[in-house]
C-alpha cells in the first residue's frame, strides 16, 4: 500500500496541553515520519519512507506499507492485544471517532492514539495496527496522561 499525505498536512499528534489536558494538534513532517518509525519499532511494521512530492498545493510525504488481508477487530480484541503489549487504556481521552482508543505504556514511555477498529486489521487471529499514532511521551505529557488514568 502506498500512502500520501494531503498537501501540507501530516496527520495528527498529541502534545501536552497548556490547560493540563493533552491536546490534539496537526503533526509536522518529522512527527509524521517518527510516527511510522515508532510503529515499525513497536509492532514490527515495515513502513518505508518513499519520498516527498512538492506540488502547487503544497508538500506531501509518501510512505509504503505491506498490504494485510483480514478484517477490522472489535474494541475488546484491540484492548486485549494492547494490554498484552504492555499498554494501559487511557479512559476519557481519545482522538478520532472511537472512545477507548488511547493507550499508554509506562515502561516504554510511549502512547498510542487513534487505536480504533478501522486502524487495525485482524490477520491470523492477531490484530495488527496499520494506522495508529504512536507518540514518545515526555515528562509533561506523562503527567497529564497519568492524571487522566487516576
Amino acid at each position: 500500500m502506498w500512502k500520501i499525505t494531503r498537501p501540507d498536512r501530516f496527520g495528527w499528534t498529541v502534545l501536552p496541553g497548556d490547560n493540563g489536558v493533552p491536546e490534539i494538534t496537526q503533526a509536522t513532517p518529522l512527527e509524521y515520519l517518527l510516527r511510522w518509525k515508532h510503529s515499525n519499532d513497536l509492532f514490527g511494521d515495515r513502513v518505508r519512507f518513499e519520498g516527498i512530492f512538492v506540488g502547487d498545493e503544497g508538500v506531501q510525504v509518501i510512505v509504503s506499507q505491506e498490504f494485510i488481508v483480514g478484517f477490522n477487530p472489535t474494541v475488546h480484541v484491540i484492548v486485549l492485544e494492547m494490554a498484552r503489549r504492555g499498554f494501559v487504556l487511557i479512559p476519557g481521552f481519545s482522538i478520532g471517532s472511537e472512545p477507548d482508543s488511547s493507550f499508554y505504556n509506562p515502561v516504554e514511555d510511549i502512547a498510542i492514539f487513534d487505536a480504533a477498529c478501522d486502524n487495525f486489521i485482524e490477520c491470523s487471529g492477531i490484530p495488527v495496527p496499520i494506522d495508529v499514532i504512536p507518540v514518545k511521551v515526555g515528562s509533561k505529557l506523562r503527567a497529564q496522561l497519568l492524571k487522566l488514568m487516576d
